[in-house]
């Protein structure tokens, strides 16, 4: 890569937050109650993880065959994992401080942004409790798009807030398929977080972490274009 790296992204479900088993349990417990549909956490990772809270919503509201032609019960379904997150986040937080350490040394020397399929409320929630809400220059939730992952647009809004043109170079770290296609369709340079969904991300990153961390991120620093940051 002939140019540094200008700025960096993080996404949250999965990649800063360590939370994608927590969202399919929480998930799978919402629509055996309110749908009276069974999904495994196999199914969740397979088939909904990287898309909008509300897109997920909807799919379960879909998968169960129920009406909805307003998106009232996507809606409620969304209200009621949102209060559930919350609660057992709340209890146990899912970023780790080695993340959060990751994040504040990577925004010390580039700018960074989060962009997520989840809502304000539990993101801003999160990333205050973990000491990091401050370092964003940008956060782009999935209530500020109209199109979520794989759909670029949250990536493109984000670039856009941080006073960037496409020919600058942008990492993204991201662990869903449709994440690492939304980054794709962005321009913009991919790092797989994670062992999930390694089946249907071939091709769409450029490196691979375990988890956000400093002992796995060292390679990046060498490569990030270090500006003074007020």
């Amino acid at each position: 890569m002939g140019t540094a790296v200008a700025a960096v992204i993080f996404d949250f479900n999965g990649t800063l937050s360590d939370d994608e088993p927590l969202l399919a349990e929480l998930f799978a417990e919402l629509a055996a109650d309110l749908l009276g549909l069974t999904i495994s956490r196999e199914g969740y990772l397979e088939t909904l993880a990287g898309f909008s809270d509300l897109e997920i919503c909807t799919s379960l509201v879909t998968m169960a065959k129920i009406s909805d032609t307003d998106g009232a019960i996507a809606k409620d379904l969304l209200a009621k994992k949102v209060a559930a997150y919350r609660r057992r986040v709340q209890l146990e937080p899912r970023i780790s401080l080695g993340a959060a350490g990751f994040v504040r040394e990577v925004a010390a020397r580039v700018p960074v942004a989060l962009v997520t399929g989840a809502v304000h409320e539990e993101v801003d929630a999160a990333i205050e409790a973990a000491g990091i809400g401050d370092l964003f220059t940008a956060v782009i939730a999935g209530d500020d798009v109209t199109r979520g992952k794989p759909d670029p647009e949250g990536f493109l809004l984000a670039r856009e807030k941080l006073n960037l043109a496409a020919i600058d170079p942008m990492i993204v770290f991201e662990d869903s398929a449709a994440g690492l296609r939304a980054v794709r369709a962005a321009g913009m340079i991919g790092v797989k977080v994670g062992e999930d969904q390694l089946e249907q991300v071939d091709g769409l990153f450029e490196w691979a972490v375990p988890r956000l961390g400093m002992e796995e991120g060292a390679w990046l620093f060498p490569l990030l274009r270090e500006t003074e940051r007020s």
